[in-house]
């Protein structure tokens, strides 16, 4: 049985942003001194740290003041319409929806003869565009109008025509909350290899095979830049404890400070090296000092010392945490081998407790399945593998994606069961008093049906 009881815990040493309100990652509106994610035309997301009074450059799309966003809804799509950085709201400039046709694009000559337009006449029309002299849909309206072949193209090529140009020259973005499937999103489209490759869709399965909830105590080695751990605290809300697990001195969850997490939820986030994952490993070494010492430090040396002590602490309390043990999941992504990893904290895992663990490839996978399976320690050992495919949905064009990902990792899962002799000889016996009573009974029915066939012959 686990114990879900409340502890008095550590509080965090993760250098996240934060603040004290304990709705800060639901808060409806942007905040000064969080991230927030702009999705700008082309489709490209930048992550953007919103500090007050300070010019955000979108590239070629403009730059705005960060006062002018700070406080708006999220979800509102905004323009740049000035060289001052100022921005307004606008509507939604989503693809119109287009009648179905028939008509095909065979007799169009699509090359540059058919834009009127030069290069330097459309440098032109973007440099009026920067200092607010015209307008995006005005640029885009000329370069339609100027376009030799636009009347002779379909409904649909018409829409993808102008969709194209919207991309190009429209300086328009939309603020975004960073929750943590764009998150994961971001960092799988533009750098995954610090993510290990780990698929939202993976991750997903992560949270659903370990049964992450609410209450929960959730013990987590992570080198995917702290997704995982997000993951986590994100599912369970504020209310558990999760013990994470680093390699290194320090750890390196780049992905946390993203989430906006209240201080609620970064209050349950406790860290703890690999190296010290051991009983007999001993805390890092700190001098402590007299009352008489500390007092006749100068004041900048006594705050160093009790910030220095406060994080001595913090520590040995969180490697109490982890050998009270009674964990309810153990989800592991490590470059190491996962079996020497699980053989180190297994002992910390309550029974009939679930162990999932994440790698980019199976091969490394096969040979944990394998000693796990000739383990009395595990049940239910499978390695998974999820697919995921994106469909354009839009009336008359609804069709998977060209182009999808190669892969988003595997799971290996199993089940932790407490191995005890004695248990496993009575359920043999029981097992074989069960087989003994079938065979009895077996023969029992033979017996009789051989009796009443001899009686039958001999009546003949």
């Amino acid at each position: 049985m686990t114990d879900t009881s409340n502890t008095s815990v550590a509080p965090t040493v993760v250098p996240v942003v934060s603040t004290v309100d304990d709705i800060t990652e639901d808060f409806p509106h942007v905040r000064a001194d969080q991230y927030v994610l702009i999705q700008m035309p082309s489709g490209n997301v930048k992550i953007v740290s919103l500090k007050p009074n300070t010019q955000v450059s979108l590239g070629k799309f403009g730059t705005f003041n960060s006062d002018n966003l700070i406080d708006k809804p999220f979800g509102v799509s905004y323009e740049i319409y000035d060289d001052k950085g100022s921005i307004r709201p606008v509507r939604n400039w989503a693809l119109d929806v287009v009648e179905e046709t028939n008509a095909n694009n065979q007799m169009i000559i699509d090359n540059a003869a058919v834009q009127k337009l030069s290069h330097q006449e459309v440098e032109t029309l973007k440099a009026e565009s920067l200092k607010g002299n015209l307008s995006n849909d005005e640029i885009i309206q000329k370069i339609i109008a100027s376009h030799a072949e636009f009347d002779k193209k379909t409904e649909f090529s018409k829409a993808k025509y102008i969709e194209r140009k919207k991309k190009k020259f429209m300086k328009v973005f939309t603020p975004v909350r960073p929750t943590l499937y764009q998150i994961n999103e971001l960092f799988f489209n533009k750098n995954p290899e610090k993510i290990k490759g780990l698929r939202v869709d993976t991750l997903s399965q992560i949270l659903s095979l370990a049964n992450v909830r609410s209450n929960s105590k959730v013990l987590v080695v992570d080198d995917t830049q702290g997704l995982i751990v997000s993951a986590v605290a994100e599912r369970m809300g504020g209310y558990g404890t999760i013990v994470a697990i680093h390699d290194g001195d320090n750890h390196n969850y780049d992905v946390l400070r993203y989430m906006n997490f209240s201080r609620r939820i970064l209050d349950t986030i406790h860290t703890v090296p690999l190296s010290k994952i051991d009983p007999a490993d001993p805390n890092d070494p700190f001098e402590e000092k007299t009352q008489e010492e500390i007092d006749a430090m100068e004041e900048f040396a006594r705050r160093r010392y009790e910030r220095r002590k406060n994080v001595a602490d913090a520590k040995a309390r969180n490697r109490e945490l982890l050998f009270e043990g009674k964990f309810d999941a153990l989800i592991i992504s490590s470059p190491y081998e996962p079996s020497t990893v699980v053989e180190r904290l297994f002992p910390y895992i309550s029974g009939s407790r679930r162990i999932v663990i994440y790698g980019f490839t199976k091969d490394v996978l096969i040979d944990t399945a394998a000693w796990m399976r000739k383990s009395t320690s595990y049940l239910s050992v499978d390695i998974s593998e999820s697919s995921l495919r994106q469909y354009q949905v839009l009336p008359g064009r609804t069709h998977p994606e060209m182009t999808t990902s190669g892969g988003g990792g595997y799971l290996l899962s199993a089940l932790k069961v407490i191995d005890c002799p004695e248990d496993m000889a009575i359920v043999f016996q029981n097992e074989m008093d069960a087989r003994k009573n079938k065979k009895q009974k077996r023969d029992k029915k033979a017996n009789a049906s051989k009796k009443q066939k001899e009686q039958q012959q001999q009546q003949s």
